[in-house]
């Protein structure tokens, strides 16, 4: 007796299969791994069924995913997610000074917006209008993948599916070679992440921007599929950690500050560097990298004690309660640019105290303060105009520190690993606090009255865990600051560290109360051990004959004549497509400088300006509705723009060679 196919399941279950053969094609010829991944596969949770009605579902643990008609279900979720997207835009902050002149140039752009349609950073999304970039949370069948491409114009798509399983399935439901296309032909690609974890996801966003622009950033919507602790977590993730896509870019004109400081450090005072080979040398002394938070004041006396023991490296402002206190660190380290600095040191006395200490600071740092102390060293900052100069017109023997940003402690823990110390032991290092009103060291000049200084952004907008306690309050600065600390540890896994300091938790570093740390003996000699390790780590030899004021200067023609041509490329735009062709232009001529020798530092110098001009006129003419009001707004932002961008070189022009504007 033969057994009797249903003619309709058959049909359908040809289908799927062909439909998976045909999205297997395109993924070898677009997405070679996630093919491999899937060439062979077997599902073991999550599968394709047909419920009662007949309709194409997916069954886990013998329970139906979707409880009503699945293409139905996600047809009307889309619809009512084009009613209300959920998304995360880009908007310039208030709280600017309007010290520098990219801040007033930015607040231009915003101005005109306002006067033009209004205070409002809120607009409904238009069906007709463009989705420049969509993370997808969850796929599923794919059925609100389909809708929303048919519906709708996308350039980039972020797919993420947590679960191998259910993408296989999508695999067989919905065809993802046309969407691949699509995307494609507007310039932008659909990315797919399957299986990893919610890190992965933020982290892979941060990377497409990285490659394609940052201005992707200025509306990015957000489309959660279903609820699932992954899904949640990586939809809760991005908006905690979408500051970072948006912060750290810097500003032409503090690369042009840093320069001049840069070139009067090795070219006037010729002040060593730091060598590549002093990483190799393997210190076993420890060293006690004194930080300015809180915790700080719980520490003195175990430093005063131990001072002898131990190589003391204070950071920043944790110098005058050091030396308030007796203590005289070992070697102090410094790392903002401006000027103003000067005048912060000069405020902590102790003048014959800091001609008895070393100091190791960042190439940028104002010239006038290296001469406070005993003997000043240099290290190489990433990403900098005049890191970039001495490593390709001078030498590459000098190491360029990484992991140095963006507060001191980091600079201090990076050049202490960089100089071969495999044993860190952090004290007021504290990323965070308990109380608001306690955020750093009572001792601290942040809390003396009319003492000029500026905290910044110091508004609480996070809880972390704690080193000794389960949540303490931390800033985005200070969560970006550790999470640098943890990407050094991660580099540098032979490097022993431990936490003394009662704020958040450092991975990776070993949590230890003060009272539980270890006898350390006396170093012998240890003026003389100092002063031997940064002469073995630090020299000028390849710099100090030559003029590189005068060498310089003849790069001024070849970064002027690459300036007119960004400002070229957007010259023939009149709509808002229109000008993400331009602005990805753009881009990609400047971050593909990166990697050029002589073109490098014109990346580094105009790349963070170009990302704050770009996103800020991005994010607002999404803002216009009517079309001709719009393209009168991208004429003046870009002809804004571009008289910024010829501002910019001037002032490089006349500044290069200066000992600081600031």
């Amino acid at each position: 007796m033969t057994s009797t196919i249903d003619p309709l399941l058959d049909i359908q279950t040809k289908v799927l299969r062909a439909t998976f053969v045909n999205n297997m094609a395109v993924l070898k010829k677009y997405m070679p791994d996630v093919f491999k991944f899937y060439e062979n596969y077997s599902p073991t949770r999550v599968k394709l069924t047909f419920d009662k009605n007949g309709n194409l579902n997916l069954v886990s643990n013998g329970n139906l995913i979707y409880q009503d008609d699945p293409k139905l279900s996600s047809e009307q979720q889309v619809t009512e997610f084009l009613k209300k997207p959920r998304c995360l835009s880009y908007h310039v902050s208030q709280d600017g000074t309007g010290f520098y002149e990219h801040e007033k140039v930015l607040q231009t752009i915003v101005e005109r917006r306002k006067n033009d349609v209004g205070e409002s950073t809120q607009r409904i999304f238009p069906k007709d209008e463009q989705i420049d970039f969509i993370a997808f949370m969850g796929t599923g069948l794919g059925y609100h993948l389909q809708s929303l491409f048919a519906s709708n114009t996308i350039r980039y798509a972020f797919v993420y599916e947590p679960d191998p399983d259910c993408f296989y399935c999508t695999l067989h439901s919905i065809d993802i070679g046309d969407m691949i296309k699509a995307c494609f032909s507007r310039g932008g690609q659909l990315t797919l992440q399957i299986g990893g974890n919610s890190n992965g996801f933020v982290n892979e966003i941060a990377r497409i921007f990285k490659r394609k622009g940052y201005f992707n950033v200025s509306k990015m919507f957000l489309y959660r599929h279903y609820l699932s602790d992954e899904t949640n977590e990586a939809f809760q993730m991005v908006h905690d950690l979408a500051y970072r896509y948006v912060s750290g870019w810097g500003f032409c004109e503090d690369e042009i500050t840093g320069l001049s400081h840069t070139l009067t450090n090795i070219s006037t005072n010729n002040y060593p560097c730091l060598l590549e080979t002093a990483k190799s040398r393997k210190r076993e002394l420890p060293v006690f990298l004194v930080g300015n938070g809180p915790s700080l004041d719980f520490s003195f006396e175990y430093l005063k004690a131990h001072q002898d023991n131990a190589i003391i490296l204070s950071c920043g402002t944790a110098l005058k309660p050091l030396l308030d206190f007796g203590i005289i660190p070992d070697i102090h380290i410094e790392m903002e640019r401006p000027a103003e600095l000067f005048g912060w040191i000069d405020k902590v006395g102790h003048k014959d105290k800091l001609k008895q200490m070393e100091l190791i600071c960042i190439n940028t740092v104002y010239p006038e303060i290296l001469k406070l102390f005993k003997r000043a060293h240099l290290v190489l900052k990433p990403v900098d105009a005049g890191s970039t100069f001495i490593q390709e017109y001078i030498s590459d023997k000098y190491s360029e520190v990484f992991y140095c940003n963006p507060t001191v402690s980091n600079a201090a823990a990076a050049s202490a690993v960089a100089m071969g110390f495999k044993n860190l032991y952090l004290f007021g290092v504290d990323y965070g606090f308990k109380s608001e009103e306690h955020h750093h060291s009572k001792g601290s000049l942040y809390y003396r009255d009319n003492e000029g200084l500026d905290l910044g952004n110091n508004s609480v907008a996070l809880s972390v865990p704690g080193n000794f306690e389960e949540k303490v309050l931390t800033t985005q600065v200070f969560d970006s600051s550790r999470m640098m600390m943890e990407m050094l540890l991660q580099a540098n896994p032979d490097v022993n560290c431990v936490n003394t300091s009662d704020g958040a938790l450092i991975q990776l570093s070993t949590p230890c109360q003060i009272s539980d740390l270890v006898d350390f003996p006396i170093i012998a000699k240890k003026k003389e051990v100092i002063e031997q390790l940064l002469k073995e780590s630090f020299d000028n030899a390849e710099y100090k004959a030559c003029d590189h004021m005068a060498e310089f200067a003849t790069l001024l023609p070849k970064l002027k004549a690459i300036t007119k041509k960004i400002i070229s490329l957007s010259s023939e735009v009149k709509t808002r497509l229109e000008l993400i062709d331009a602005f990805t232009a753009q881009y990609e001529l400047v971050n593909n400088f990166e990697h050029n020798r002589i073109h490098k530092m014109y990346h580094v110098i105009m790349h963070g300006t170009l990302n704050y001009l770009q996103s800020n006129i991005m994010s607002n003419t999404y803002l216009y509705a009517d079309r001709e009001q719009q393209e009168q707004f991208i004429q003046f932002a870009l002809s804004t723009m571009n008289e910024h961008l010829l501002s910019l070189f001037e002032e490089l022009k006349e500044n290069y060679n200066k000992p600081a504007k600031f």
